[in-house]
Order: C-alpha cells, then structure tokens, then sequence
C-alpha cells in the first residue's frame, strides 16, 4: 500500500508541472457575483448544505468585498475523471476564484493538479488522504489527514478499549480506505498491538463469507473495518450471523473511521454496527460557541443534525471567504497566502493553523453507535 500511496504523489507532482500558467480571476470591481466551485463526490447530497449556510452568512452580511457570493455546484460525481472536468469548466467557464471540495480523496488529488495547473485556490471538504495537498502550494485541507485519523482509532482501540488483537478489512482500490487502514495498522503495531487478520475486497462486493471466515479463525477481539457505508453495511450484517467472536466467545468489536458518519449506513435497518465505534470531524452536540451557531442554522434549515462532512463543508467555504476578506482582494496568491496564514480558526470545527503541506492542525472525535443512532463519544486533540 506504500507504494500506491508513492506512486500517487509522483503522478501529481508530474501533472502539476505540467502546464503552470495562472487564470486572471474575475476583477475585483466588476460587481458580478463572486463564484465559488463545489464539487460533491458520491452520494453525499447534504455536503452543499453546510457550503450553502457559510455562502449565506457572508451574503447577509454584505457579500464578499461588497459583491455577492455564489455557489456553482457538481453532484454525484462518481469518477476522478469527470471530477476533472467538472473543475475545468468551473474554472475556465464559469470563471470561479476558487474550489471547494470535492471529498473523495481519489478524487481531491486529480482536481487538486488541475487547480494547482491554473493557479486557483482550492480547499478539500471531507478527504482526509495526506496526499491530496500534493499538488502545490494552491492546495488546503478542511479536513485533517488520515495519518492522525489512524493514530487516534489506534490508540484508543489500544488504550481506551484494551484492545490487543485486531483484524483489518479493507476495501481495495480507493485511496482513503488503503491509506487510513495503512495508517491505522502502522499506529497501532507502533503501540504494541497484533494485526491477526489483514483481508481485502472489491468495491462492489456482496459477500464477504471467505474473508470472514480467515478473520474468524484469528478471533481478533476488533475488526478496523475500511470501507465505504454499502459494503460496511453487508460486512457487519454478514459478520454478526456468523457470528464472529473473539477467543472468550463475545461479539467481536467493530472500528471505523469518518466515512462512517453518513446516514446511508446509520439509517440502513440491515447494518449491523451497534456498539461501533468510528472517529469523525465533529460532534452534533458539542457545546463550542462558534460550532453551536451552525448546527442551530443547519437544523432549522434542513431539520435534521449535520454531519462531520456537512461541518467540514461549511468550514471550507467559511475558510476561503475569511481569507479573502484578509486579503482585501479576489488575487489567487493573495488568497492563498491568507489560507496558509490561518490561525485560531473557529467554525464548525477549530484549525489552529496549517502546516508546510497545508494540513490543518484539528482535532477529531470519536463516536459511538446506539441504537442505530450515533452518539459522541469523546474528543482526541492533537
């Protein structure tokens, strides 16, 4: 998986190089709108709520040095490639200053050459592979990076838990689900754990009965479960009418990361992931000020509870427009050099501030689920 993880970078860093030519953003003083990219990878379809909330707490307020500010939105995207081109139209056709999003790591590295290529801000929402920075110096993070997602549900598993013998099932081909198990599995070896267990599946799959049956053999007492919420919800399902126990015949424990935190799989009636535990961005009902004031927003809009992908989502757009507004200009590098200079952020999550690769320097939480319903668990700083 290292070496994916390399050969991913080199192609970016390649195509970065690739053509460096700058787009002259739309004049500070023309009065148009000012027009954000937001692209949504998947089946997210809340993610533009939270990036809608940021666009219309700036517009209330005035705008962006004076001018409106407008969301030009693209959903569903299913394939790097069209991520691509949905990018390059934004940018070169609707004439946008920057990109948010989109969340899907695999995804995020591709779009970040192009905004790299052009010159043009761009902010991830919900991707949390450290290579989507890769690119160049355009590129930010909203989100933290897999490498402290994975240190964290290792040692809580370890030390909060007790847990010793883990398995590890992963779902193959996509940069997050390889990385975040790479890194889970390096951390939690680091602590003194045992990995008894490290299986593989294709997206898509729908039965997992061989892989099970090799982790069952180890009776790990937790399985890190690296997948994505259609594939999570067979695999728990599956594994609980086994039944997969650990060596003193209790229910083996089941571990994730922040793909969790979507109601696809805690609203699907066949996921078997009560007493789960998985780490996400945020927490509904955390008491911070500033994270309060969206979470209120967000359900008296929409009438439900935001996601950890809805508050990263809104701290990408609410990101960028502050930068802007510190940089006194739509100018690309002024731009960036505002992101990079963050400090004391404080959205719906708090970002103290990045680092050379621009990642953000944030803390993550832990979940628990309870009756189909996920609970805050506790909070890791860094």
């Amino acid at each position: 998986m290292k070496l994916f993880y390399v050969a991913c970078v080199a192609a970016i860093a390649f195509v970065a190089c690739e053509d460096k030519s700058s787009l002259s953003s739309t004049a500070d003083g023309d009065g148009g709108p000012v027009k954000i990219g937001f692209l949504v990878s998947g089946d997210r379809i809340t993610y533009p709520n939270g990036a809608k909330i940021a666009v219309d707490e700036v517009n209330e307020r005035g705008g962006l040095l004076g001018r409106s500010v407008e969301l030009v939105t693209r959903m569903n995207i299913e394939e790097a490639a069209v991520a691509v081109q949905a990018a390059e139209t934004m940018i070169l056709t609707d004439e946008v200053v920057a990109l948010v999003g989109p969340n899907r790591s695999s995804h995020a590295i591709e779009v970040g050459a192009v905004a790299q290529r052009h010159s043009v801000p761009m902010i991830t929402t919900a991707a949390t592979n450290p290579a989507v920075t890769a690119a160049g110096d355009f590129v930010f993070m909203a989100a933290f990076t897999d490498q402290f997602q994975g240190r964290v549900m290792a040692q809580f598993a370890k030390e909060a838990l007790g847990v010793n013998a883990v398995a590890v099932l992963t779902q193959r081909g996509e940069v997050y689900t390889e990385g975040i198990a790479e890194f889970f599995t390096d951390h939690f070896s680091g602590f003194g754990g045992e990995i008894v267990a490290d299986e593989f599946y294709e997206s898509g799959a729908t039965d997992f009965a061989e892989q099970l049956a090799r982790i069952a053999e180890a009776a790990p007492e937790a399985v890190f479960l690296s997948g994505l919420p259609p594939e999570v919800a067979l695999v728990t399902k599956q594994a609980r009418a086994l039944p997969l126990q650990n060596a003193a015949g209790e229910p083996t424990l089941f571990l994730g990361a922040d793909a969790w935190d979507n109601p696809t799989l805690l609203d699907n009636e066949e996921a078997a992931v009560d007493g789960s535990f998985f780490s996400s961005h945020f927490s509904p009902d955390t008491d911070e000020p500033s994270a309060r004031t969206f979470i209120d927003a967000y359900q008296a809009l929409y009438g439900i509870a935001p996601t950890g992908g809805d508050a990263v989502s809104y701290d990408a757009v609410r990101l960028l427009l502050e930068a802007a507004e510190r940089a006194g200009s739509l100018d690309a590098d002024a731009i960036r050099q505002q992101l990079l200079a963050t400090e004391q952020y404080a959205g719906a999550t708090r970002i103290a501030g990045y680092n050379e690769n621009r990642h953000p320097t944030k803390s993550a939480v832990i979940m628990t689920i309870e009756n189909g319903a996920k609970k805050f668990y506790q909070q890791v700083d860094p």
